[in-house]
């Protein structure tokens, strides 16, 4: 099982979906032992596919969430260079 921090977000990925969840239930008892808390609304448990810093992870493949696609794809062509400035 490996676990992967960016700031605060956790994500634990594993072959063995037994190995993963029993993991997490260490991880959430360890933070917790340290005053920590998980927000339920945000907790993903032991999912084949998890939304991760704007990705959807799965099984080895990783993609853009469709929703920041659509964002971006909302922009329309910049006409200037001011224009991808502000894009970037």
């Amino acid at each position: 099982v490996t676990l992967i921090q960016y700031v605060d977000d956790l994500l634990l990925a594993g072959q063995n979906q037994d190995d993963v969840r029993n993991e997490s239930i260490k991880l959430l008892n360890f933070l917790s032992m340290q005053g920590l808390k998980v927000s339920k609304s945000k907790l993903q448990f032991t999912e084949e596919e998890v939304r991760y810093l704007g990705h959807w992870i799965t099984k080895g493949c990783k993609k853009l969430d469709p929703e920041r696609v659509k964002g971006i794809l909302s922009l329309g062509a910049p006409k200037s260079k001011r224009q991808v400035r502000q894009i970037l």
